[in-house]
């Protein structure tokens, strides 16, 4: 079992990687600032129902109790702007995510059709 002042460093941590203020985490899950600061200060631990809002955000849970931090990501291979993209989509609304996500599928459609027009004319 870790200690709730681990808990709450890396609960700081996850939220900075997510680039939120504890204003907009809180919301985004569903809490009180005030509550959201207590947490990272080791004074709360959240209830299972919060936990789940965490998940909900993008906060790997499972690595705020782990006994060993888990590796960050740019020793992961994901570069800035991947990073920059998870945290702009863990940070989006449903909506967001959608327009994201179809984005980004529509991107890899004109590339592909792009690489097929591209092969067409050199057989031509």
């Amino acid at each position: 079992m870790i200690s709730k002042s681990l808990f709450g460093n890396r609960l700081k941590e996850k939220r900075k990687f997510l680039g939120l203020t504890q204003a907009q985490a809180a919301e985004k899950a569903g809490i009180e600032r005030e509550t959201w600061g207590k947490y990272e200060r080791g004074v709360f631990m959240p209830s299972g129902d919060v936990l789940l809002s965490f998940l909900n955000m993008g906060i790997d849970v499972s690595s705020l109790f782990a006994a060993e931090m888990p590796m960050p990501s740019e020793n992961l291979g994901i570069s800035k702007e991947e990073n920059e993209l998870l945290v702009c989509y863990r940070q989006a609304s449903d909506l967001g995510r959608a327009v994201i996500l179809s984005a980004a599928r529509g991107a890899e459609k004109k590339a592909a059709k792009d690489h097929q027009v591209s092969a067409a004319d050199k057989t031509a």
